[in-house]
């Protein structure tokens, strides 16, 4: 496998949303299930802030795939509360990405870190494209 350092290619993206009641569980605050969904917008908004829309890979054969995914829960989120999700792209290997994000309260304390490690495959080959070429051409 080619070394690539490890390396930030996108930085900055940030995306604000206010919570919604729906969203709460029994004990009044945010439930686990959507703050995935959370960063999910986050990181397709931006990946178009960034000019690489996800409909562009599908339009050219690619899809994403998360490979990994890690949250860490810090503060309870509550209704209704605005938040702001912060979001860097990785380079973590040729086939490989990871978007940092960070989920910040209105005070500014971080609610939550999250980490997931992605790859776009290539779906007629059913393999991992090389990351850099993908995003270039988009």
């Amino acid at each position: 496998m080619e070394a690539v350092r490890t390396q930030k290619i996108r930085e900055g993206h940030k995306y604000s949303l206010n919570v919604r009641w729906d969203e709460l569980d029994s004990n009044r605050h945010v439930n686990n299930k959507n703050y995935q969904g959370y960063l999910d917008e986050a990181r397709m908004r931006a990946m178009r802030a960034w000019g690489a829309p996800m409909e562009e890979f599908a339009d050219k054969g690619f899809g994403p795939v998360i490979l990994n995914l890690n949250l860490k829960f810090l503060k309870e989120i509550s209704y209704p509360e605005e938040i702001t999700i912060e979001s860097d792209l990785i380079l973590a290997s040729p086939t490989r990405a990871v978007f940092e994000q960070k989920i910040l309260l209105s005070n500014g304390k971080l609610a939550c870190q999250a980490s997931t490690e992605w790859t776009l495959m290539d779906l007629k080959r059913k393999r991992p494209a090389k990351f850099l070429e993908v995003l270039s051409a988009a």
